[in-house]
């Protein structure tokens, strides 16, 4: 749907729910994340992707490489105000496509695509205080610290800061 050099944007398929299951399954993958696994089986990410396709305020892509398709991950808008024209987003790479750059490509192709397509003026997002990586990568795309949510999250036995951070598209 839409391909830049390292990464696709693309619906999901049958195909991507191994990846996805493992990724939900994941217990410090979905530390990062501010959230918590909940041992779903493929029937049950099938649902979750599924619950996208009925929502008006919510779109999700999944991460393919573009040489053979394969799915790297998922991308998620949440909470859309097409009033307001602001959006949410959640990004998960699995840990073998992180490191490479798709990420900022991600975040620049998305930001495009619901600035151009959908009329959007801004992106914002929630990231753990601790995930400097992905703080990084937000940062190096534009994305600024709007805000702190100090002891925020309970995640494996201790208190979590939750760092705002927003992308204005114009």
């Amino acid at each position: 749907m839409i391909t830049g050099k390292k990464v696709r944007l693309r619906s999901w398929k049958e195909d991507d729910l191994t990846l996805l299951r493992s990724m939900r399954n994941d217990v410090s993958l979905q530390a990062q994340l501010l959230a918590r696994p909940r041992g779903s089986d493929e029937n049950q990410v099938r649902e979750w992707l599924k619950g996208f396709s009925g929502a008006s305020d919510s779109f999700i892509f999944i991460l393919a490489d573009p040489a053979d398709d394969t799915a790297l991950g998922f991308l998620q808008f949440k909470n859309t105000d097409f009033v307001s024209r602001n959006t949410e987003l959640g990004i998960c790479l699995a840990s073998s496509a992180q490191g490479r750059g798709i990420g900022g490509e991600v975040l620049a192709l998305a930001s495009a695509y619901m600035r151009d397509t959908w009329g959007l003026g801004k992106i914002w997002l929630k990231v753990r205080g601790d995930n400097t990586a992905a703080i990084k990568c937000y940062e190096n795309a534009g994305f600024k610290r709007c805000g702190k949510l100090s002891n925020h999250v309970f995640i494996s036995g201790a208190w979590h800061d939750v760092v705002l951070m927003e992308l204005f598209l114009s």
